[in-house]
């Protein structure tokens, strides 16, 4: 049996397992599963997918259930510092004994198969919320759904929250091609929660429902009431055909959220008829206040410091980017410098044509990634040149930023996971 001398050693072999690339099927998940037991049917769950907003509900009911005293495992993509952060059990990361244990167990089985990374980290995550007797599993889809490796889960409760273009090399290049394939998460008989659906994307998800006897729960419906919104919150009341709540606060911000609230709490719906759950004012209050300890959930649009501000935020697609400008406005700044970096299979033309709306400073670079693009190629598609300048690495784009801004100004890093993975290992260890 293969023995790894430390953590580090183990990662660096499961990251070493993206050389053999994305495997858009669910052969070898399900021959993984198998050699383990079948540890995906020992705990109950909740089967999230979706282009944006999966990672913000998936940690909202990750913290509800913990506050409920409900043990849950939350599997989320990809990390921002360490690969453990994809693997909790009520908050905790899984321990990096557990991750070299498991490596080693099935080494010899991997060399056999060749499976991808993402293959293999979701039956560790199944395995090992099998192995800690979870309840409950809060499982988020990788990429597309269909034939992500998590869609071999018989959930509680099917969750899209919204569908744009995204991974068109896998999923297509059309909406309704990327639309069938995230509704293949949805399974017979049981409940799909819709987030914030166009009327054509919706139409197929119904579609699909009507085929497999799923009932569908549209949550864009839902009234959520904003009281306030700051740099750092959304103050609302919501209320829907099961419950009304006042005075709730969420320490995230953007408009988007809002209908991240309304998919959370539709699901909530869902699970209080299956399951039993008691779904109370207190509890709703400390699942949202207590978020981040409860889930390690960060870098949505998250101040990092103040005067000026520096904000993370991971938006990766066109979206992402225009939620953006619509965050901005609950910031008073003067000027804003955007240090920008994006991976090769992304639509970022259509990104820094979003971006330049914004007014500011572009700092175009490359996050240290074998996918990030190279920035003379991101650099092309930019209108207003004289606005723009390129930037060797995360660190050096980030000096150049603090050098050209004072005080009341505002610093956005985002474009990836990895653009703001690199700059806060760099930001920490200075």
């Amino acid at each position: 049996m293969k023995k790894f001398r430390n953590y580090k050693e183990c990662a660096d072999y499961l990251f070493g397992l993206e050389r053999v690339g994305i495997k858009y099927d669910l052969n070898n998940i399900r021959k993984l599963t198998v050699l383990l037991g079948k540890p995906e049917r020992k705990f109950k769950s909740v089967h999230i997918a979706g282009t944006n907003g999966k990672g913000s509900v998936a940690s909202m009911l990750s913290s509800f259930l913990t506050e409920s005293g409900i043990k849950n495992g939350l599997y989320t993509s990809p990390h921002i510092l360490d690969f453990r952060e994809r693997i909790r059990v009520d908050g905790k990361m899984i321990p990096e004994k557990y991750v070299i244990e498991f490596t080693e167990k099935i080494f010899s089985y991997n060399e056999k198969i060749k499976p991808s990374f993402f293959e293999v980290t979701t039956a560790m995550a199944f395995k090992y919320f099998a192995d800690m007797n979870a309840e409950f599993a809060v499982i988020e889809c990788g990429l597309g759904g269909r034939l992500d490796s998590t869609n071999i889960i018989k959930p509680e409760v099917s969750v899209i929250t919204g569908i744009s273009k995204d991974h068109s090399e896998y999923l297509g290049n059309t909406l309704k091609s990327i639309t069938y394939e995230k509704a293949g998460i949805i399974k017979p008989g049981i409940p799909c929660i819709i987030g914030n659906l166009s009327k054509y994307t919706r139409k197929i998800v119904s579609d699909t429902c009507v085929k497999k006897r799923s009932s569908l729960v549209d949550s864009s419906g839902y009234i959520v009431e904003v009281r306030n919104m700051t740099g750092e919150s959304v103050y609302f009341d919501f209320r829907n055909e099961d419950f009304r709540f006042k005075g709730l606060m969420l320490p995230l911000t953007g408009n988007y959220q809002v209908h991240n609230i309304k998919t959370f709490i539709g699901i909530l719906g869902q699970l209080v008829e299956k399951q039993n759950l008691n779904v109370t004012q207190i509890i709703l209050n400390r699942a949202f206040r207590n978020l981040n300890k409860n889930t390690g959930f960060s870098c949505r649009f998250q101040i990092i410091q103040k005067n000026p501000y520096v904000i993370c935020d991971v938006s990766h697609n066109t979206e992402g980017i225009k939620n953006i400008r619509e965050t901005l406005r609950s910031f008073d700044y003067r000027n804003l410098v955007v240090i920008f970096g994006m991976m090769k299979d992304k639509e970022y033309p259509k990104c820094i044509h979003e971006l330049e709306k914004l007014g500011g400073y572009l700092i175009i670079t490359k996050p240290d990634y074998k996918r990030a693009e190279n920035p003379d190629r991101l650099y092309v598609h930019i209108k207003r040149k004289a606005n723009a300048v390129l930037a060797e690495n995360v660190s050096h784009a980030f000096g150049f930023a603090r050098k050209i801004t004072v005080k009341n100004d505002l610093i956005v890093i985002t474009g990836s996971f990895f653009m703001v993975s690199d700059f806060l290992k760099f930001y920490n260890a200075k």
